[in-house]
């Protein structure tokens, strides 16, 4: 419920003060589980790409942005959940598999942290694919952020796991999928 008021809230705030350009919002799936992986440039990205998205998708976000209590809860009302950076935090990689494996999305910047371009993606994206069999939508944003600017948002064609399911999940197999998700975010960002 805070959900749909945040996002409607927002969704007037964001179309006041900047110009959109949003294609592909049909590749995210009406039912089903999903990730959406997207490149990061500016701390509204989870915010935008929330906006935007046919159903609420779920993310992490550094623990540190918890510390403060009050928005710390407007973060967890929004379906955000913390992440320790530092480590290997299995507790978020079980609440990630949690909300895949009950067939909902999540948003993932596998960069870990923002920069322009695509480089230096983590690898976690294509394990949670490969483990839920959630198919990856690739997402570019560009834009800067300032004021009355304009952002463009390409949401590309879903890659699917189905030819992967059964398979046992090794480094090279991660390593062929984090290929294909690398490409498709770069040409989204174009």
């Amino acid at each position: 419920m805070l959900y749909k008021i945040v996002k409607v809230i927002i969704t007037i705030l964001t179309h006041i003060i900047y110009r959109f350009e949003v294609t592909g919002k049909e590749n995210i799936p009406e039912t089903g589980r999903f990730l959406l992986c997207a490149n990061h440039i500016h701390a509204f990205d989870p915010v935008v790409v929330a906006v935007f998205s046919r159903r609420q998708p779920r993310f992490m976000a550094k623990k540190e942005v918890f510390n403060n209590a009050l928005f710390g809860a407007f973060l967890r009302a929004i379906g955000a959940f913390p992440v320790d950076r530092g480590t290997t935090d299995m507790q978020a990689f079980r609440k990630s598999m949690e909300i895949l494996n009950n067939d909902h999305g999540m948003l993932i910047f596998a960069q870990g942290t923002r920069m322009e371009g695509f480089e230096d993606a983590k690898r976690g994206v294509a394990l949670f694919a490969l483990k839920s069999g959630a198919p990856i939508i690739p997402i570019g944003i560009r834009g800067n952020y300032r004021i009355f600017s304009k952002i463009r948002i390409n949401i590309g064609n879903a890659i699917s796991m189905d030819k992967y399911q059964g398979q046992k999940i090794k480094s090279e197999l991660i390593d062929e999928v984090m290929e294909m998700v690398t490409e498709s975010v770069t040409k989204q960002c174009m």
